[in-house]
């Protein structure tokens, strides 16, 4: 899952968080303007510039299609066509804004954080909540697939597709998941305390990622005061 969003040269993990942060603040504040639009657009160059494309590609077009959705059924309620572009854009800057972070490595954002001194148990807690997802999303496909090799479908017996063919399989695969995530814990020697530990790939805040920065927030600034002085 996080794969398919991943870049030769991701930022800093800080920056990346700071940056998001950033477009979805100025994002929302600007976001009843036509020129919003304008604001996505500049973003889109601006990652695209900093080898994000792929991932980019992939959120924009998602996004896009949920803010259609979204608008047209804004527009069917409420017959105004301003309430449709305003979900659109607003779609589309929730998208923009959560880019940076999804090209991070959650392995390169526990390494950050460890290097910065944070609590071991959040690291670890983060560590696990993101890499449990695209695990139990390659399950769900697992079991459909399964489900599906056995003719089964929901029009047949829909009680026995969702609890028997799907849903205790489901979890009894996490539970078995969880079992072995906490033995290798353990056979790691892993502790929660402050206990030295050594960091395999040091992350480093390099010059591309004050300058992506600074681009984001003169973006967004800029973006502002435009829209606010009309």
């Amino acid at each position: 899952m996080f794969d398919s969003f991943s870049v030769k040269k991701p930022i800093y993990p800080v920056v990346a968080f700071a940056s998001s942060l950033l477009v979805l603040v100025f994002g929302m504040l600007i976001s009843k303007s036509m020129l919003a639009f304008v604001f996505v657009g500049v973003l889109f160059l601006l990652y695209s510039a900093f080898g994000m494309f792929r991932g980019l590609w992939k959120m924009t077009v998602g996004m896009l299609c949920a803010g259609l959705l979204i608008g047209g059924l804004a527009f069917l309620t409420n017959r105004s066509f301003e309430a449709f572009w305003q979900t659109v854009v607003r779609m589309l800057l929730l998208g923009m804004c959560a880019v940076p972070m999804v090209t991070v490595s959650p392995a390169r954002l526990t390494r950050c954080l460890t290097e910065l001194h944070c609590p071991r148990i959040i690291t670890l807690g983060m560590l696990v909540t993101l890499r449990f997802i695209p695990v139990i999303v390659s399950e769900i496909k697992r079991i459909r697939e399964a489900v599906r090799i056995r003719s089964m479908t929901a029009r047949k017996n829909r009680f026995s597709y969702l609890y028997r063919a799907f849903f205790l399989p489901l979890i009894m695969r996490i539970i078995g998941i969880s079992d072995t995530l906490s033995l290798s814990l353990e056979t790691r020697a892993f502790t929660l305390d402050e206990s030295p530990a050594t960091i395999y790939d040091r992350v480093r805040l390099q010059k591309r990622d004050i300058v992506f920065l600074i681009l984001v927030l003169a973006s967004a600034v800029f973006s502002g005061v435009i829209v606010w002085t009309r």
